[in-house]
């Protein structure tokens, strides 16, 4: 009888541990470079908020990987942002540069397409900082959950100022409220 109820025991700590990490989304952060407050962007939609809550990189490699597993629901013509949705349904937003919609693709390559099944990891595009510094423009990245309103809890797993590597963990959120 100790047995089993050490058993079940056990079970039910496995269980409520599994539950609660079940709830918990991350993103990895989808090239290397400095971590960024996003509040603290020069683009006034991302860092109000309003594009949803996320993080930036300033940062030191031209790959972008994807951030989270899903299906790449856009990638604009211009190649400067593709948004991703998972399976839970978190639409991830990532924006290269700010202003960089003006350079109507010159120095990015895309290596998805609407529709595509992506996974962590996989590599979505390319851009070359110097074309964009070139035209005077910033080359920070933008992450953003654009439907952040459906989770709570957001939290960022590294200091801002920090180098991060690409595809170490950045944010942290759970699902529902």
């Amino acid at each position: 009888a100790e047995i089993v109820e050490e058993l079940e025991h056990r079970f039910s700590v496995a269980t409520s541990e599994n539950e609660v990490k079940a709830n918990v989304v991350s993103l990895v952060n989808p090239t290397t470079g400095h971590l960024v407050d996003l509040s603290s962007v020069n683009d006034e939609h991302f860092a109000s908020g309003s594009m949803g809550k996320g993080f930036a990189i300033k940062p030191t490699d031209g790959a972008v990987f994807a951030p989270i597993s899903g299906t790449i629901r856009q990638v604009l013509p211009t190649r400067h942002a593709v948004g991703i949705e998972s399976e839970d349904g978190v639409i991830v937003l990532i924006h290269v540069g700010i202003g960089t919609v003006k350079l109507k693709g010159e120095g990015f390559i895309s290596y998805v397409e609407q529709g595509d099944r992506v996974e962590v990891g996989q590599k979505l595009l390319e851009f070359w900082s110097p074309i964009i510094e070139k035209n005077g423009l910033d080359d920070t990245v933008l992450v953003t959950v654009t439907n952040s309103e459906k989770f709570s809890a957001f939290h960022l797993e590294q200091e801002v100022g920090e180098k991060v590597e690409s595809l170490s963990e950045v944010i942290t959120f759970k699902k529902g409220e």
